[in-house]
Order: structure tokens, then sequence, then C-alpha cells
């Protein structure tokens, strides 16, 4: 017998959230407070979220910093969980995934975090799905590696949409369970490999500030 994993629903969601925001919230305070009057002597902070994700019922958020115009940190988290106990279905996931970027092109002198990039990432998540019956969950953390691309337009003076694409290999232990007479019974339990497609993006990344805090736009 097994247990379905027990997350702390709406709290972690809400406490990676708040972490994002006040980390970016601190960076901007204390690094104008040290260099008050040049707005590119430091890098652009941006927070955003994958709409992709989003749309699919399992909401993300992660910020991104801008390194020397070329390179670029993102790190960001994924949680959701949603369940009809009744019908035994359930929809839960938590995870992050870190990433390093480089960006080229003209476009990345003129305004930050803006135009082609590749990147390496790595990835940890763990799960609990159950549909029709059956389920699949990860006993411990599913880890992940891969390469990324991706293309970022400006949409107005603060926010870009970002669309990318990652491959990579991923790997973790799977258990496959039925629901029965009450409780969860384990039918196989295998370690899954795979290699292939392994992300699609369409992201929303806002440049918080006011007047000439943060602002994504060099030299202007």
């Amino acid at each position: 017998m097994i247990q379905p994993l027990k997350y702390r629903q709406s709290r972690l969601l809400r406490c990676l959230a708040t972490i994002v925001v006040a980390a970016v919230s601190l960076y901007l305070n204390s690094t104008y407070a040290a260099s008050p009057g040049c707005d590119d002597c430091f890098p652009r902070v941006a927070v955003k979220t994958n709409l992709l994700h989003d749309i699919a019922l399992t909401p993300d958020i992660g910020a991104e910093i801008m390194l020397a115009k070329r390179f670029s940190l993102s790190v960001a988290g994924v949680y959701a969980w949603w369940s009809n106990d009744s019908r035994h279905r359930f929809w839960r996931i938590r995870g992050g995934n870190m990433e390093m970027r480089v960006w080229f092109g003209n476009r990345r002198h003129e305004r930050a975090l803006t135009g082609h990039h590749i990147g390496a990432y790595g990835s940890m998540h763990d799960y609990d799905f159950e549909f029709g019956g059956k389920g699949w969950q990860s006993p411990k953390a599913t880890y992940g590696v891969g390469i990324s691309y991706g293309y970022s337009l400006p949409l107005n003076r603060r926010l870009n949409l970002d669309l990318g694409v990652k491959a990579g290999y991923s790997a973790g232990e799977i258990i496959r369970y039925k629901p029965q007479c009450g409780t969860y019974v384990c039918t196989g339990k295998s370690f899954h490999r795979y290699f292939g497609l392994t992300g699609l993006e369409i992201t929303l990344v806002w440049f918080p500030g006011a007047n000439n805090k943060n602002k994504p736009d060099y030299g202007q």
C-alpha cells in the first residue's frame, strides 16, 4: 500500500512567490542605494511566468538576472495541487529549474533579456498523477539536464515575451498504483529514463521598478 504525496497546497506556491518578489525588491533597493546616479551600472532583474504552464493549471514563477549584457541566470519553480478524491483524480507536481543563458545578436546591446539566447539547465521535480483509476508517482525527485534555445521580444517599456524550447535527459523512479478498497495498491515500480523534448515556453517577462529603476532599455 502506498499513500499519495501530501504537499502543503497553496502555502508552498505563496512562499515561493514571496521569496522571488522579496529577493528582487531587496536587490533593486540595495543596488540603487549603492549607485543612485548610474542607471546602467548594474544588472537588470526580471520576474517571469511561463504562460503555457499557467494555462495547464500548473502555475510557475521565476526570476532572471542579466549579467554583462551577454549572460543571464534564470531560476523558476512550479507547483500545482488539484484533486478530486471522490473520483480519484490527482494533478500534483512541484519542483524547479536553474538555467544559465548566453545572449547574442544586436538586440542584447539595446535592451536586457532581448533577442536570441541559448542555455544549459538542470531541473528537479516530484509528482503524483492519477486518472481513470490508475496513478503514477515519483517517490523521489526526478532529475533533468539539457539545453535550450529561445527568442525574446519587447512588448512595451517593461514587458518582454520569451519564446523557447528545451531538450535534454531526465531520469527518476516511478511507482504505478491503483485505488482499491480505500487504499492505494502498488502495481509496479521502475526507473524511467527519457531523452528528447522537455519543455516549451511562452514566458511573460516583467522588469519591476519605477521611472528609470531597473528599466530594460540601456542608455534611455
